[in-house]
C-alpha cells in the first residue's frame, strides 16, 4: 500500500486545503514574477502546511517545469555560484516555463555555510524564472538578507476542522472503519499538520479500526520547530501533559528561550494573578540554571524545562482565546549591540597598547582618558601613528 501522503498528493491548487490566501499569492507570483519588484517569494509556515506541495501543485496546473533544490545543495558559495547560477538562467529543455523550488532554506548553518545566504541574494538578482523559497522560520536571522529580496507569503496552520473533512474524505475512498470521534481527535492532536494527519490516518489503519482508543495511544509528535511553535505550545495547551514537550526539539539556546518568554508572558496572560505564578515559575527555573553554571550540576536541567514548559502552562487560569502575535526580545539586539561596541573597543585597544608599549587590559581601562586624547588632538596624526581604520576613528570620534 502507498503512503497516503503521496498517494493524496495535491494535484491541483483547488486540492489545497485551509491555504486559499496563500496559494493565490504564489499562483499571481508564479504566474506575473516578470512584473514584480521581487524575483523570488519565501513561504514560510509550520511543518506539514502545503508549502512545498503547493509549489508542485501550481506547476502542474500551470504546466512549469520544476526543478527542486534542497538546503544541503548548497552549501557553499561556490555550488550556488555554478549550480543555481546556470539553473536560473538556463531555458527549460521544452522551451517551457520553469520554476526554481529551494527547499528549506532555513536549515543552512549560520557557521558551517557561513557566505551561502549572500551568494544566493546575488544569484537571486539575475533570475530569469520564479524562485520559490521555503523555511519553517520566516524570522531566523540568517533569513534577514533573504526577506528584504523576496516576496514573504505565509502558510498558516491548517484549522482542525479542514483537516477532518480531509481524513473523513480518504477514509472513505479507502474503505477505512472509523469513528467519527477518532478523526476528530486525530485532526485537532496533529496541530494544523496534515502530512502528519495522513500518516496517523495510515498508521492507525493498518492495526484495525480507526477508534477513538487507538488514536490516544499514538505517540506524541515534537512538533516543535521553531520557538514561536514553542511557545504556543506552551501557553495554549490545556494540558502539562502537551507542554512538557514543547522545548525538547528547538534548536534554541536554553537562555534565548528564558528572554522570548519573558518578554511574551504579558502578552499572553492577560491575569494579574495568572502573570505572578507564571513569573515564578520562571524565576525558580533561572534559580536552578544559576546552579548549574556556579556548581555544573546538570542534573538541575529537568527541573529548568518543567518549569519553563509544565509550570508556566499550569499558571494560566484559563486559555487565552484570542491569537497573540509573540514578539523577538529586544534584550538580544542591545547585548549584540552591546557586544558589537566592547569587540570595537578591545580592538582599538590592542591597537594603542602596542604603540605605547603596555596591555589591553589597561588601555581598556582608561579607555575614556584616550578617548579624550583622541578628540583634543590632530586626530590625523594619531590615526596614522595608532594605525586606525577609517570606521575606527569614527567610532573613536564619537
Amino acid at each position: 500500500m502507498s503512503l497516503l501522503t503521496i498517494k493524496y498528493a495535491p494535484q491541483h491548487s483547488s486540492e489545497i486545503i485551509g491555504q486559499d490566501l496563500a496559494v493565490s499569492q504564489l499562483k499571481d507570483f508564479i504566474l506575473h514574477h516578470q512584473q514584480k519588484k521581487q524575483n523570488a517569494a519565501l513561504l514560510s509556515g509550520p511543518i506539514g502546511v502545503g508549502k512545498t506541495s503547493s509549489v508542485y501543485a501550481l506547476a502542474q496546473e500551470l504546466n512549469y517545469d520544476l526543478l527542486e533544490l534542497n538546503s544541503s545543495d548548497l552549501r557553499n558559495a561556490a555550488a550556488i555560484h555554478t549550480f543555481l547560477g546556470s539553473a536560473l538562467g538556463q531555458q527549460s529543455l521544452f522551451f517551457r516555463p520553469k520554476i526554481i523550488l529551494i527547499d528549506e532554506i532555513d536549515a543552512l548553518s549560520g557557521t558551517n555555510d557561513r557566505g551561502c545566504i549572500p551568494a544566493l541574494v546575488k544569484a537571486l538578482e539575475k533570475a530569469a524564472f520564479p524562485v520559490i523559497l521555503t523555511a519553517n522560520d520566516l524570522y531566523d536571522d540568517k533569513l534577514k538578507a533573504l526577506r528584504k529580496i523576496c516576496l514573504e507569503i505565509v502558510f498558516p496552520k491548517v484549522d482542525h476542522q479542514s483537516i477532518f473533512f480531509l481524513l473523513q474524505l480518504i477514509a472513505a475512498k479507502e474503505h477505512f472503519s472509523s469513528e467519527e470521534s477518532a478523526l476528530r481527535s486525530l485532526a485537532r492532536q496533529v496541530d494544523g499538520d496534515v502530512r502528519a494527519a495522513l500518516l496517523d490516518l495510515q498508521i492507525t489503519s493498518a492495526n484495525g479500526p480507526v477508534t477513538f482508543a487507538a488514536v490516544t495511544q499514538l505517540s506524541d509528535r515534537k512538533r516543535t520547530a521553531s520557538i514561536l511553535q514553542a511557545l504556543s505550545l506552551i501557553f495554549k495547551s490545556s494540558t502539562i501533559e502537551n507542554a512538557l514537550p514543547a522545548l525538547e526539539d528547538i534548536a534554541v539556546d536554553l537562555d534565548e528561550v528564558f528572554l522570548w518568554l519573558d518578554e511574551n508572558l504579558p502578552r499572553e496572560y492577560t491575569s494579574s494573578l495568572a502573570l505572578a505564578r507564571a513569573y515564578e515559575h520562571l524565576a525558580r527555573a533561572d534559580v536552578f540554571r544559576g546552579r548549574i553554571k556556579r556548581q555544573q550540576h546538570w542534573r538541575f536541567l529537568v527541573y529548568i524545562n518543567n518549569l519553563l514548559t509544565a509550570g508556566i502552562s499550569s499558571a494560566k487560569e484559563e486559555r487565552n482565546p484570542k491569537f497573540t502575535e509573540y514578539k523577538r526580545t529586544m534584550r538580544l539586539l542591545k547585548i549584540w549591540q552591546a557586544n558589537q561596541k566592547y569587540a570595537r573597543r578591545k580592538e582599538i585597544a590592542a591597537k594603542i597598547a602596542r604603540k605605547i608599549h603596555t596591555s589591553r587590559q589597561s588601555v581598556v581601562a582608561q579607555f575614556p582618558y584616550y578617548q579624550a586624547i583622541f578628540a583634543g588632538s590632530a586626530q590625523t596624526e594619531l590615526i596614522r601613528e595608532w594605525e586606525l581604520t577609517e570606521e575606527e576613528a569614527e567610532w573613536l570620534g564619537q
